[in-house]
């Protein structure tokens, strides 16, 4: 069938946008080659989404034809020995050969330039990631009926022999069911029912939960498929599952105010939150944490990411969210400013605190830290070492400098002068 229009306006587009690759598509037709637009930028295009990572098969051609035609336009680097993929320097495209791959970590894998579009796309992971065009019919190859299924809002598998050879591909639909609402296909659901995934590195199910909390606006989709098939605590041990914990991972996927690297964080904090009833409960004293009030929460967040900035954001996070409402004083807000710099900020630890707790006010807070300034990085010392050089030396000078801190917060002092008067006066030297 061909592409419509729309399409076909798309793929133009992309061609016009990358510098040379319309000339690189005629000298490989020249050779005999056919050009082939394959996986997610398909399925993106008839999605109507931005386009992102542009992957081509081209068959026909050996890769080192491949390569020396690449060559006519620039450096060619080899990206992955495994795959044979090959980039251009200045074009964001990946260029490969149809491939076969052993099952294992380390797969064989065999070039076939000749091979059918049947054989090639049967290995991909899902039907809407099965389909591609002709770069010069425009004729879309759909031989497992990704269309209809992307527009059934359903994840299928084009054969699930293949689909079991890689146990990540169940991270892949959870992210994508989470991504693109859409219902996994119960045949595939009782096979990942059955998937071992203890190969799977930790890096990688890190990466294929990022991409669902960051790519969906309702990420609770993808769990509740791994609830479904009994693999939710298998990554995430422990959590308290309900419907509530769900609301608050969507709303915060949804968030605008704040960049990915904040919503990621959040996103975890809600997660390990949940971790224990008790301790979400208990309310604490406002206070600085200690190791053993944040042990709990990092050694869970450790079971998720060697990420030791993520994992220090989360257990601050969940431990403050404990002590953080109207109530505190203009100086406990600024105390509390101090103990989670440089670590988060009090603008994160509201806007985390308003998910957990919907009868938080969120902008009266807001509002208040922006007034004192202490919204994103604590108030600065008026006074440093150097300024009580003239009246003490060593460890001493750390002391002062500690104390005119504290001074400085709990009394609300503004004047250098007064400020250093006060920690002499109230110092015995």
């Amino acid at each position: 069938m061909k592409v419509s229009n729309i399409i076909q306006a798309c793929v133009s587009k992309i061609v016009k946008k990358q510098r040379f690759v319309k000339d690189i598509f005629t000298s490989i037709f020249h050779q005999g080659g056919k050009v082939i637009l394959v996986g997610g930028v398909v399925r993106d295009l008839f999605l109507q989404k931005s386009i992102k990572d542009i992957d081509i098969e081209v068959y026909g051609l050996s890769l080192e034809q491949l390569q020396n035609v690449l060559q006519e336009y620039g450096v060619v680097s080899l990206v992955g020995k495994s795959f044979g993929v090959l980039r251009l320097h200045g074009l964001d495209i990946d260029w490969s050969l149809p491939r076969q791959d052993s099952s294992g970590r380390h797969p064989i894998v065999a070039y076939d330039s000749n091979m059918s579009f049947q054989q090639a796309f049967i290995r991909r992971d899902l039907t809407i990631n099965a389909m591609g065009i002709d770069i010069q019919t425009f004729e879309l190859i759909d031989l497992y009926h990704g269309l209809q299924d992307l527009h059934d809002k359903i994840l299928r598998s084009p054969d699930l022999g293949f689909f079991a050879e890689d146990p990540l591909r169940l991270l892949r639909v959870m992210q994508f069911a989470g991504r693109f609402e859409m219902t996994v296909d119960e045949n595939l659901s009782r096979l990942c029912m059955t998937m071992d995934m203890s190969s799977v590195s930790q890096e990688r199910i890190e990466q294929e939960f990022i991409k669902l909390f960051l790519q969906s606006s309702h990420p609770s989709l993808g769990l509740k498929w791994l609830l479904y098939i009994n693999k939710f605590h298998e990554f995430l041990p422990g959590v308290q599952v309900n419907e509530q914990l769900f609301i608050m991972i969507d709303t915060a996927a949804q968030l605008t105010n704040i960049d990915d690297q904040e919503k990621l964080v959040i996103i975890w904090s809600i997660v390990s939150s949940s971790i224990n009833d008790d301790f979400e409960a208990e309310k604490v004293l406002c206070k600085q944490a200690t190791y053993d009030d944040t042990y709990k929460i990092t050694k869970f967040m450790k079971q998720i990411t060697r990420n030791q900035n993520i994992i220090e954001q989360v257990a601050h996070l969940v431990w403050y969210n404990k002590i953080i409402d109207e109530s505190l004083t203009d100086v406990q807000l600024k105390w509390l400013a101090v103990w989670i710099a440089p670590k988060t900020s009090l603008r994160i630890l509201i806007q985390f605190a308003a998910l957990k707790n919907n009868r938080l006010h969120i902008n009266v807070l807001l509002n208040k830290v922006e007034q004192l300034g202490i919204a994103d990085n604590p108030i600065a010392p008026l006074l440093t070492g150097k300024d009580f050089l003239d009246i003490a030396s060593g460890v001493t000078v750390g002391i002062l400098v500690k104390k005119a801190y504290q001074i400085q917060i709990d009394q609300g002092l503004v004047d250098r002068s007064v400020l250093k008067n006060m920690v002499i006066k109230t110092t015995k030297m």
